[in-house]
């Protein structure tokens, strides 16, 4: 106690003395800007940021958020969905079957191969008109034969090659047989009648399809990717 007297009192004396009073002053406001800078310095170091806790939203409201945001821009940009009902289709990804190790891999389809070594002739006779080019023999004007007129002298017409059949046609005058055989190849056969097989039906080669009308004469014609060729060069 006796002590801080001391110590006060030479305060005292010196704050009396002139000399000693401007340098008292800078003192006390050299501790006093301290003690200033102390004080906000502590105040920045332990000044914690504010947490941001983020509202609790459930699945539902979520959902519910979305859906309306959604129908929000569709009112917008695309009003005429809005139209017509709206109904809610699944699309469910296809399902990828992998083949086992021990399955052997299957043959890629393909169009039977032909064999022309041994096309047969569709009836029995002769040709009466070639394949192209040809004089009518009633109106003298010149016409394309696309195929073979036979002049037929046995009762049946047969298939060249085995194959489909895939129509039978009539103009009311006469008659036509078309067989698809594969490999864009295609022949028709027509002035037949009594035909015994039907547009879907496959059939052999050698095989009774028709026979010929009252005139006994036959068209053949033969195909191929809807390009006529003659038959004369693999009839044998």
């Amino acid at each position: 106690m006796q002590i801080w007297r001391n110590i006060r009192d030479k305060l005292r004396q010196a704050w009396y003395r002139r000399d000693n009073q401007r340098l008292m002053i800078l003192v006390m406001v050299g501790i006093s800007l301290i003690a200033g800078i102390g004080v906000g310095m502590y105040r920045n170091w332990f000044q914690e940021e504010p947490v941001i806790v983020a509202p609790q939203v459930s699945l539902e409201e979520l959902e519910a958020v979305v859906q309306e945001r959604v129908q929000g821009v569709i009112a917008d940009f695309y009003p005429w969905v809005l139209d017509g009902p709206i109904q809610l289709v699944t699309v469910e990804p296809p399902q990828s079957v992998l083949p086992q190790p021990t399955e052997i891999k299957p043959e890629t389809a393909s169009d039977p191969q032909l064999s022309f070594e041994h096309l047969i002739w569709p009836a029995q006779g002769s040709i009466a008109t070639p394949f192209g080019w040809y004089r009518h023999p009633v109106y003298g004007d010149w016409r394309f034969n696309a195929g073979l007129e036979f002049d037929v002298t046995d009762d049946t017409i047969r298939t060249v090659l085995p194959g489909k059949v895939i129509a039978v046609n009539s103009n009311g005058l006469e008659t036509e047989l078309v067989i698809d055989h594969g490999s864009g190849w295609v022949s028709t056969y027509r002035s037949i009648k009594g035909i015994q097989v039907g547009p879907g039906e496959m059939v052999k080669q050698n095989q009774n399809i028709a026979l010929p009308e009252s005139t006994g004469r036959v068209f053949f014609g033969l195909t191929h990717n809807g390009e006529p060729v003659n038959p004369q060069a693999f009839l044998h």
